[in-house]
């Protein structure tokens, strides 16, 4: 549950906090709770969604998803999902990389991606490092961005601002090497 923490969990382990889920307003409860081993917690809020998720209506895609900004850049291209070795294969060149983590068995794939955007987060993660060296944009710490990108969508990531804009770029780009661009 997101929220809850390692102090939540214990309390939880000990029969001591019930509910589902734990925000800001209930922190200083569980913190009570741990200091004072006869207080129990109920939580019945709804679970907020975690940094980088928008609520959005059922096969509404939004405009733009937000992570952080791993490599400088910015690119535009299609978009291919990698999930298993087996979507390896499937990858060209030219494509924006859109996958869980860069793996050391997915390294080849960087230098011939447009861009690449992960679910993982932080600047010195596996992918964050090789885009950095190879000077391709990089934004990662978007939850859902293989659930919420599909195969063929056009997008724009800008890996100065941690953004990954969906569709047709608003503003003119200026082509600075293979897939590359600035704006």
């Amino acid at each position: 549950p997101w929220g809850v923490g390692s102090g939540g969990e214990r309390l939880r382990a000990q029969g001591r906090l019930v509910g589902e889920a734990a925000g800001e307003k209930d922190a200083g409860a569980i913190v009570e709770a741990l200091r004072n081993p006869e207080q129990r917690v109920t939580i019945s809020q709804a679970p907020a969604p975690p940094p980088g998720r928008a609520p959005r209506a059922a096969g509404e895609t939004p405009r733009q998803l937000v992570g952080h900004p791993a490599a400088p850049g910015v690119a535009t291209g299609r978009v291919r999902r990698i999930r298993t070795a087996d979507d390896l294969g499937r990858f060209h060149a030219g494509e924006v990389l859109v996958c869980d983590a860069i793996q050391p068995t997915m390294t080849h794939l960087v230098p011939l991606a447009a861009a690449v955007v992960e679910r993982r987060g932080g600047m010195l993660i596996h992918g964050a490092i090789v885009a950095r060296e190879l000077g391709i944009p990089c934004v990662n710490g978007i939850a859902d961005a293989a659930d919420i990108l599909a195969d063929g969508d056009l997008v724009t990531v800008d890996g100065h601002l941690g953004i990954v804009t969906v569709g047709e770029p608003e503003f003119e780009l200026e082509r600075t090497g293979p897939g590359r661009t600035e704006g």
